[in-house]
């Protein structure tokens, strides 16, 4: 008699019946289709990779790539960068992934279920209809159907004497593991390996290189002294060929920020560890804050009491109303108050008593890189740049120029003179023409006055050059001097007339070359810094990953897109001057 909870098909109406059985073929072939594709080998676990790597990028450029407007803006270095980086996140997740896999569904898993069937065996459904294995006395299985007639049960016991002779079933999922348990366990051995190989790979991120100061600015931080640990708190003897000064190198550090509340305090941070390695005997800080409206006058208050405390010779601005900022900050407008304010800045060191300037902007970057920026080139430099990086790679493209003057491009390896190139494979000082990008290091000698300069780096003979018609000081006898070593003292300026258009930055050194004969400019390629955290992070651990810069540098190599320079303007109107390769920017 049919039970009540399964109705006999018969007693539904034909065409109902006749389409419970199609449905009922159409769930089995999906179910076998399903489970034959489920069953080809690595399937699922690429489905997992696949989802992985997606998800990663989704999330990756929500957090580096999109802009305020909600609009994600492609990153301008290749794709394939960012897919060795991916993989560099996602592999050890995968792997972990895979051996939770293993461990549960395929060993776990198995046991348990042949653990509850031992110990509470298996449910006899024979009153729905259903054929079922069991087991009787004697310890062999027997076919029972409650359906079936007693014509049949010869049959069925015919058949079970026919089964019992000619094959023979696994009575457990554990005898059924047993085929595969060795190659599960290669299997797992195998993805355990790769979660820690691959772990091990993504946290040591680090370049040796690029902390290669950082035990001794901690050593300097944990056991403070008035005179530090570099070379600033030793006698040393400058590298110059004509030097003949002994003594304690003596640093400027200046800075202004305009709302840069978020920047302040890692820059704080930075700047405090920095001045235990140099020593506070030989350092004097000089920071201007103006016209801002965030928390910046607020957060260097904080670091004018900290250099207070460590007794620390500094002038610290905030709210400054010195220099007038113009309606219109414009074109000229606006260089020629970065200037001003930069001037600003350096008022103090017009005192004299400094062999050296650090000048930074409002940036993020590591005390070590800052160390690092002082001891490029082993000290014997006229400039030395970090390199600052922003959403398209190398930020500051207005003022960086090759060593030809040639303007360069915002990927790596970013120059295509042949020196340059070279110097950027073996991460050395690269010689350039022009560059401040985020931070500088440069002989103060050129902006102090005659009377306090240390004699030690400007030449007495007379420049091997006449000073091109569009500078300034060819048509000026008081920015002249006979030699370099009497040449009134520079400062930050904006473009004259006849002049390409050019940022403070750009004149800068551009000026130490022509007035002073000053030729030895680097970028130091380890000096990496950002003024946007995300970007500052991309760029100073990820992209300097050493699987991603054997990529970049050992297989791609500066191909395509590298090659391509970055232009601030119309490709079409790019000039040529005394100082280079000449930025159209908007004319």
């Amino acid at each position: 008699m049919p039970s009540p909870l399964y109705p006999s098909p018969s007693s539904y109406p034909p065409s109902l019946t006749k389409i419970f059985g199609v449905a009922q073929i159409v769930i089995h072939v999906i179910y076998h289709i399903f489970f034959i594709i489920l069953r080809i080998p690595g399937l699922v676990s690429l489905s997992i990779l696949v989802a992985l790597y997606k998800t990663a990028e989704r999330k990756f450029s929500d957090k580096f790539f999109l802009a305020q407007e909600g609009h994600v803006w492609l990153p301008a270095f290749p794709s394939s960068w960012r897919f060795l980086l991916l993989l560099l996140v996602i592999v050890p997740i995968f792997a972990f992934i895979q051996v939770l896999r293993l461990l549960v569904g395929r060993f776990s898993l198995p046991l348990l279920i042949d653990r509850w069937i031992k110990t509470f065996g298996t449910r006899n459904l024979s009153h729905h209809g259903y054929v079922m294995f069991q087991q009787d006395g004697r310890g062999r299985d027997r076919r029972e159907s409650s359906n079936a007639t007693d014509e049949e049960n010869p049959l069925v016991d015919g058949a079970e004497e026919y089964g019992e002779r000619s094959f023979s079933r696994p009575t457990s999922p554990t005898a059924r593991l047993a085929r595969h348990l060795k190659a599960r366990r290669i299997q797992l051995l195998a993805y355990v390996i790769l979660f820690c190989v691959s772990t091990w790979v993504g946290v040591h991120y680090e370049q040796s290189g690029d902390v290669r100061y950082r035990n001794a600015i901690q050593a300097a931080v944990a056991r403070p002294r008035r005179q530090g640990y570099g070379k600033q708190g030793e006698l040393f003897e400058p590298v110059k060929s004509n030097a003949t000064y002994i003594g304690s190198e003596k640093i400027f550090i200046a800075a202004m920020f305009y709302n840069n509340e978020q920047v302040i305090p890692y820059w704080h941070d930075s700047l405090i560890k920095v001045i235990h390695y140099l020593g506070p005997d030989n350092v004097f800080v000089s920071i201007v804050e103006s016209h801002s409206t965030d928390g910046s006058p607020r957060l260097l208050h904080a670091l004018d009491v900290d250099l207070a405390r460590m007794d620390v010779p500094r002038r610290i601005l905030t709210e400054d109303k010195a220099v007038t900022k113009p309606d219109d900050m414009s074109g000229n407008n606006r260089i020629e108050f970065l200037a001003a304010t930069r001037n600003r800045a350096m008022e103090p060191l017009r005192e004299g008593g400094y062999d050296r300037v650090v000048f930074s902007n409002d940036i993020y970057i590591e005390p070590e890189s800052i160390v690092e920026l002082l001891e490029t080139n082993n000290g014997d430099y006229d400039m030395a740049c970090g390199l600052d990086f922003g959403h398209f790679g190398a930020y500051d493209m207005w003022v960086l120029r090759d060593r030809q003057a040639k303007l360069a491009s915002g990927i790596w390896p970013y120059f295509f003179d042949e020196a340059d190139y070279h110097a950027m494979q073996s991460d050395s000082p690269v010689p350039v023409f022009t560059c401040w990008n985020g931070i500088v290091a440069f002989t103060a000698d050129p902006l102090l006055p005659i009377a306090l300069r240390s004699n030690r780096i400007l030449s007495n003979n007379s420049l091997p050059y006449d000073l091109p018609s569009t500078h300034p000081a060819a048509h000026n006898p008081f920015m002249r001097g006979p030699n370099p070593a009497l040449t009134p003292p520079i400062q930050f300026r904006a473009s004259a007339p006849g002049e390409c258009f050019s940022s403070e930055s750009f004149l800068l050194p551009y000026d130490m070359r022509r007035q002073f004969n000053l030729q030895q400019i680097y970028v130091n390629p380890r000096v990496i810094n950002g003024y946007d955290w995300r970007f500052y992070v991309y760029f100073k651990w990820l992209m300097r990953h050493p699987v991603l810069r054997w990529w970049i540098e050992k297989v791609y190599n500066g191909a395509w897109m590298a090659r391509a320079v970055m232009v601030v303007g119309d490709p079409e109107r790019v000039s040529r001057w005394d100082g280079g390769d000449c930025h159209p920017w908007w004319f």
